[in-house]
């Protein structure tokens, strides 16, 4: 593959096994396995730059993956590697879920009913479906355009997705090239799933291939470990991929995997506790760090006990509320005009960095411009449209390239193994529960599911494995899956911090909703404690309050936000539970609670109608992220007895 002399890029050393695939002929079908480290998707990148390189229409080429957070990185890895880069920068990349919205919106005439969250995904994969097999003309011959289709991460496709990506094979053309990428070791069909709720496992792409693929699959696989630095992750990987792959016993997979991992990572902190795990995330210090757990609830406490010691730390896992950055919602929440010139963007990018440069930390001018300009240019060149933008950052899964991955804003990430399959560290601390509470299961692929979601936890590592054993807390759970602990008869530990549980526009109604934005755009990359109290004058709504500190050392107590109505009723089961003689009442005031971030919302028609101006027009604005596993004690009502 010669390099052009008028091009500087540094070409990757790929060994034979990455050059059989990336230089494969363009119309060739073949199906990649491949383990951690092996290169899997920087071969697949390579792949379509080489195919963009070689004349083939970047437009034509489509490249899928699962999870939203990889579309962006694959992107970036794409354009670094072709020599072209306009030639590479039209290549479709893609989510399965945002390409089916596409197709349904672009070649479906029939409105779909109005679903919020999730759901309108499957309503929408399943009318694409339903077009495929009825040979809609306009999809097919769409389909029929493209020269090459990659689909990345394909042992996580199941169930529906999986229905679709196989009509979407039948429907390309003769001459279509295809190249899936994939690793069965690392398949857990319960991909969002990281709580102990029965997963529903449907069949996979790789198990309809192998019965119903249209046309024949050479298989590959990738063996070299490249990622990988230090002594003992090259054993810790390939040690427990060949358990994984080898050992057929459902009973005792879970506990030889694990065991596998802890004798060949050389670092076993052993078993240890809630109260000692900030410290010892503090003596693990070698690059970006993660921090894995089996279940949210353990991710919870461990978070806990870091704010309570001041460990600045980032949260990675699901239910929690989708992050926009907030330098979007601090420039624009103002504006009234509906498209803006790169000019007029530059000059009020300054005067707000003027008025508050925390929402600017870590961005670039140049680099944030041509991001809305890719997603919202307007019609007229070289200028971006901000209604159409207001769209995009309302959607309930705005585009990546405009979200903050994880909750927080520096220091390790706490999260579960789901949450953080296909993301990599330098350092990953794995935290097991010990061999002999390893719960056993009637079905073996659940054993197997399990035994798998180690590997893929000890596998994220890129110099450093740490492991430690601790037995996951026992909780309960609501039926939105929020989590709380019982704490003897009159307390309740309770999760502070899903989706939806602060009112995104309470704040914009107040009178002093512009000072509130300041306040709100100062606080950006910033940790601060909170609390919360429901006060009679404001209907016992549960406002958030945060205190302040000017250079002269004098405090001030801010109200930011709100929490949603939706969280109270939540509060409430609580309650019914922890009181059904009703003598008691919750504490007016919810402490250990953090703001951990700020978010840019994009306001609807409906919010828009319930505020003022200027938010009302301009659609933009700031609003606080708050997390927590409080404690919160119920007291006697007056009357009922002693509090």
């Amino acid at each position: 593959m010669p390099q052009p002399a008028d091009n500087p890029k540094q070409v990757p050393n790929w060994d034979l096994e990455q050059l059989e695939i990336i230089m494969d002929d363009p119309g060739s079908w073949q199906l990649v396995v491949a383990g951690p480290g092996t290169g899997k998707s920087d071969a697949a990148c390579q792949r379509v730059a080489f195919l963009a390189d070689e004349g083939i229409t970047s437009s034509r080429i489509l490249l899928l993956s699962f999870t939203r957070t990889a579309v962006a990185e694959l992107r970036d890895r794409i354009m670094s590697y072709a020599f072209d880069n306009e030639r590479a920068r039209g290549v479709i990349i893609s989510t399965i879920d945002s390409h089916s919205w596409s197709l349904r919106t672009g070649f479906d005439g029939v409105p779909l009913p109005k679903v919020f969250g999730d759901g309108s995904y499957e309503l929408s994969i399943e009318r694409v479906i339903e077009l495929f097999r009825l040979r809609q003309a306009d999809l097919i011959d769409f389909m029929g355009r493209f020269e090459h289709l990659i689909i990345d991460e394909a042992q996580d496709v199941v169930g529906l997705r999986a229905d679709l990506v196989l009509e979407m094979l039948r429907s390309l053309s003769k001459t279509c090239g295809l190249t899936i990428l994939a690793d069965p070791a690392q398949a857990i069909y319960g991909f969002t799933t990281d709580d102990e709720e029965e997963i529903d496992r449907k069949a996979s792409l790789l198990s309809l291939l192998e019965a119903h693929s249209p046309r024949v699959l050479t298989h590959r696989r990738l063996e070299n470990i490249h990622r990988i630095s230090g002594t003992e992750l090259p054993t810790v990987f390939k040690q427990a991929r060949h358990e994984v792959e080898h050992s057929k016993d459902p009973n005792t997979f879970v506990n030889r995997v694990q065991d596998v991992i802890r004798n060949s990572c050389g670092r076993d902190f052993g078993s240890t506790s809630f109260s000692d795990l900030p410290e010892s995330i503090r003596s693990v210090t070698n690059g970006t760090t993660l921090v894995l757990f089996r279940r949210r609830a353990d991710v919870l406490f461990a978070s806990s006990f870091c704010s309570e010691v001041g460990i600045e730390h980032r949260i990675r896992m699901s239910g929690t509320p989708t992050v926009v950055k907030p330098w979007i919602g601090w420039l624009f929440a103002e504006v009234t005009c509906s498209t803006l010139s790169k000019e007029d963007f530059e000059q009020l990018w300054d005067r707000q960095a003027t008025k508050s440069s925390a929402p600017f930390i870590n961005e670039n001018q140049d680099e944030c411009w041509k991001v809305l300009h890719r997603l919202a240019a307007d019609t007229r060149s070289g200028r971006i449209d901000l209604r159409h933008l207001n769209q995009l950052v309302a959607r309930s899964r705005p585009p990546i390239e405009l979200c903050i991955p994880d909750i927080g804003s520096s220091g390790p990430i706490l999260g579960t193994i789901h949450a953080s399959k296909g993301r990599e560290a330098d350092s990953v601390i794995l935290v097991m529960p010990p061999s002999t509470e390893v719960e056993q299961s009637e079905n073996p692929a659940a054993q197997f599911e399990e035994g798998r979601v180690y590997y893929v936890g000890a596998t994220r590592a890129r110099k450093m494995l740490v492991v430690a054993a601790k037995s996951s807390a026992r909780v309960g759970y609501l039926e939105s899956r929020r989590i709380f602990r019982k704490v003897g008869s009159r307390k309740v530990q309770f999760e502070v911090g899903q989706d939806g549980d602060v009112d995104r526009i309470a704040h914009l109604a107040w009178t002093n909703n512009l000072q509130l934005q300041e306040v709100l755009a100062s606080c950006a990359a910033k940790t601060l404690p909170l609390k919360a109290s429901a006060r009679p004058e404001f209907d016992f709504a549960i406002r958030l309050y945060l205190t302040l500190r000017d250079p002269n050392g004098i405090s001030q107590v801010v109200e930011i936000g709100q929490m949603s109505e939706t969280f109270r009723r939540e509060l409430g089961k609580i309650w019914s539970d922890i009181d059904p003689d009703q003598k008691l009442r919750p504490s007016d005031t919810i402490p250990h609670l953090y703001l951990t971030g700020i978010t840019t919302i994009g306001l609807t028609e409906d919010e828009r109608m319930a505020i003022g101006a200027p938010y009302s027009t301009s659609g933009f604005a700031l609003a606080p992220v708050v997390t927590g596993f409080p404690t919160i004690p119920f007291v006697y009502r007056r009357g009922g007895g002693r509090a």
